[in-house]
């Protein structure tokens, strides 16, 4: 059998479908199809179920670095937001038993995987209707997340990584940390000495901008990953999806990792201005001094690339000399607009 990473996404949601069919069992749910929707750090299936029921499965992958522990936090979360307020997110579905998280272990698949199931939602991806109004309403959507996280009282056994570094992911007090690959272990070829300066000095000059939020103000849950396919656009109401990445952070380094990509478009300032003034519908821009959300974003490039460098996926090792030249380039400019 050919090994799982060097299957095409298409080829492990393959192998991973009469595996859903198996949980899908355990929550009580009985597919009449299953559909794959994505295939990046989870596989997520769209479940077409009897009675006319419309789910979502999402199988976790041991690759995310997030444990049971943390998926289960990440419910915990999404099931206070869709109690306590009107923001639209997909409700978590339990098991007879009460379970929001099944683990899922098989010879054919590497590692342990987790499994969520949630309910459907209407609408087009913010990604097919990019306009500046529909940006305003993610702008506005993060504000009200802001607002119920800083509220949030965890429940005893919640437990998530701190975006106190650019590498939370390889916080090794929790189980299957991300390797950091960028300045040691990565080949030479990726990353040349170069270019380790220049990831090494925009990691200094981020790693400054961190301690300073941190050092003047508490943090609180955060979705961390709220960019534009992670949000719904349904009659004029945004929704917001795949809580999985949440952190302990900042308003600021949320809205940031969001922005990230819209940054190198061409009309990046007027999105921007669009989100801001959703944002600012609801809640205070939460930007304490100039450069700060520049240099957050900018981080966001580096995470993604230490990601991409750790990755045991054939797509992903592809892709990986080309993007780590790209996010290079992006960085030097960053360093000479700072200095």
């Amino acid at each position: 059998m050919k090994p799982f990473c060097d299957l095409t996404p298409i080829g492990q949601a393959r192998r991973l479908r009469p595996l859903a069919s198996r949980v899908l069992e355990a929550f009580g749910v009985r597919a009449v199809r299953l559909r794959q929707l994505t295939a990046a750090s989870n596989i997520i299936f769209r479940v077409d179920a009897e009675g006319g029921r419309r789910l979502v499965l999402r199988i976790t992958s041991p690759k995310s670095a997030h444990s049971i522990e943390n998926v289960c936090s990440e419910v915990s979360w999404v099931r206070a937001i869709f109690r306590d307020t009107d923001v639209i997110v997909p409700a978590p579905i339990p098991t007879s038993s009460g379970k929001f998280v099944l683990p899922l272990e098989a010879p054919e698949i590497p590692g342990s995987w987790h499994c969520t199931l949630q309910g459907w939602l209407p609408g087009v991806n913010l990604s097919k209707r990019l306009t500046p109004e529909n940006v305003a309403l993610q702008g506005a959507l993060a504000a009200h997340l802001h607002a119920h996280g800083e509220r949030f009282d965890p429940p005893e056994g919640f437990r998530i990584r701190t975006y106190r570094t650019l590498f939370s992911y390889s916080d090794i007090a929790f189980p299957n940390p991300e390797p950091i690959m960028l300045f040691d272990r990565c080949s030479p070829e990726l990353m040349p000495p170069e270019r380790i300066i220049v990831f090494r000095d925009a990691d200094d000059r981020i790693q400054k901008v961190i301690e300073q939020l941190f050092a003047s103000r508490t943090p609180h849950v955060i979705h961390n990953d709220l960019h534009l396919w992670n949000v719904l656009i349904h009659r004029g109401r945004p929704a917001a999806l795949d809580f999985e990445d949440l952190l302990l952070g900042h308003p600021i380094q949320d809205i940031a990792t969001t922005l990230y990509y819209y940054r190198y478009n061409a009309n990046y300032e007027e999105l921007l201005s669009a989100f801001r003034r959703g944002y600012e519908s609801a809640r205070a821009w939460p930007e304490d001094g100039e450069g700060q959300l520049e240099a957050l974003i900018a981080a966001r490039g580096i995470v993604l690339v230490n990601y991409v460098a750790a990755s045991q996926d054939a797509a992903e090792r592809a892709i990986a000399p080309e993007y780590l030249a790209r996010v290079e380039r992006r960085l030097r400019e960053f360093l000479k607009e700072a200095n």
